[in-house]
């Protein structure tokens, strides 16, 4: 049986913002190789972002939420280390839990970078 991380968190940003996050989750699609994922799973794994859908006030939200094999982790931590890059005042926290019983980590975005806890 396949080792399983449950990923989530979310990221708050401009609603301008919400653009780019779109854009990259997009060009992770075609990328399945690099982590040992079809392109099928990249797919549904990519499917776990979601993003407002209209303005709510002053902040804009960006969230994720998936069961994804080791392949899938990596993924999204580089889309995350890609996004705080591109929008240096993003910030989020995401929670990745091993179902396996590992140790449980936070990826913290903020000041342009993810730190891995």
């Amino acid at each position: 049986m396949s080792r399983y991380f449950n990923v989530r968190g979310f990221l708050d940003c401009d609603y301008g913002d919400l653009d780019v996050i779109r854009d990259v989750v997009a060009q992770y699609r075609n990328r399945a190789a690099e982590f040992q994922l079809t392109e099928d799973v990249v797919a549904l794994y990519m499917d776990g972002w979601l993003c407002q859908k209209r303005e709510i006030n002053w902040i804009a939200h960006a969230f994720f939420g998936a069961s994804m094999k080791k392949g899938g982790v990596d993924l999204v931590l580089e889309q995350l280390e890609r996004l705080a890059e591109l929008i240096p005042g993003l910030e989020g926290v995401f929670f990745v839990d091993d179902d396996e019983g590992g140790p449980s980590r936070r990826w913290d975005v903020t000041s342009g970078r993810v730190s891995v806890r």
